[in-house]
């Protein structure tokens, strides 16, 4: 594995992510003596940048690096892997945890010596990612209108005739402004699925389904299958199930203009657009895989069980 540039993409609360950063930066300087280290400019404020180029665009760092250690929660981890899909680079990302969960970015700061000597050891294992593509569009020809974009806030209050998002967890399909319920016709390579009134709908990776996807009522895949879920979001009729299609499925979503004029579209919660009803919402698997590294000693189940308290029993709570 080539790692002659390495990329850093940091959470900015100095607080819950600083003691670690410099951690991280430290132990590849040492590691790596001949790498280039690319350094997001926000994080300058928080730890010495001696020895570090320091670049102001993510979609930049991820442009130019062939590994990306990404310093914070699973959040940041989205933001890395969205700016990897976005740079339409091939870049290998690499999570420390410096946040809540960590589910994503699952390497403990305890973890950082025996990760980045792996790593240089070409010891850790790659594990390839389906990352999700969506175009949205209005049909009535009103430009689509972009209200947030984490990786470049530039781009915040533009319109376009059609908005296209790339995410790793989710897209998801919701009400905006309004507390009414959506009618979406929903369609799996053009066959129509079933038309549902619901609060919304996400659809989702394998690796996704442990977000916002669970939290719905959907089930939990293991990351590497080749699968997409479809999960209303409070459907209004209890016959309404989640459902699970070939990672190989295109899912159109029309979201009808009966009761709620605008439709809001997100990715990975990072990235909303909104659009005038009806409108056609079109998700498919992405060409772009996301590859990550995680170390060898540690599974998918492991994480479930620890992360998720799989194998728990509130009656051994006070057991001793």
């Amino acid at each position: 594995m080539k790692l002659d540039r390495i990329g850093i993409i940091g959470h900015i609360d100095p607080a819950q992510v600083q003691a670690t950063l410099a951690h991280v930066v430290a132990k590849l300087c040492e590691q790596f003596p001949r790498s280039k280290i690319l350094l997001s400019e926000a994080l300058v404020p928080m730890i010495p940048t001696r020895g570090c180029e320091v670049i102001s665009s993510l979609e930049r760092i991820a442009k130019e690096s062939d590994v990306i250690v990404s310093v914070g929660g699973d959040g940041t981890m989205l933001l890395a892997a969205r700016a990897i899909a976005r740079a339409d680079h091939h870049a290998v990302l690499l999570g420390v945890n410096a946040g809540k969960l960590g589910f994503l970015s699952e390497h403990p700061p305890v973890e950082v010596d025996a990760l980045v000597e792996e790593l240089a050891a070409n010891a850790l294992i790659v594990e390839e990612r389906i990352m999700l593509n969506a175009t949205v569009q209005s049909e009535s020809g009103k430009p689509v209108e972009i209200r947030a974009d984490n990786l470049d806030a530039s781009r915040i209050g533009a319109t376009t005739p059609e908005a296209r998002l790339d995410a790793l967890n989710e897209v998801v399909i919701d009400n905006y402004g309004s507390t009414r319920m959506l009618t979406l016709e929903v369609f799996v390579n053009g066959a129509q699925l079933g038309v549902i009134r619901a609060d919304g709908i996400i659809v989702s990776t394998p690796t996704g389904s442990t977000g916002y996807s669970v939290s719905a009522g959907g089930p939990i895949v293991e990351p590497t299958s080749p699968v997409l879920q479809i999960t209303p979001i409070a459907p209004h009729s209890l016959n309404v199930r989640p459902i699970i299609v070939n990672s190989t499925a295109t899912v159109r979503v029309r979201a009808r203009a009966e009761e709620t004029p605008t439709v809001l579209v997100v990715a990975d919660g990072q990235e909303q657009v909104i659009a005038g009803t009806p409108a056609e919402i079109s998700v498919r698997t992405s060409d772009k895989k996301l590859r990550l590294l995680r170390r060898r000693e540690r599974s998918y189940f492991d994480l479930l069980r620890s992360k998720l308290y799989w194998s728990a029993d509130s009656r051994d709570a006070g057991r001793r």
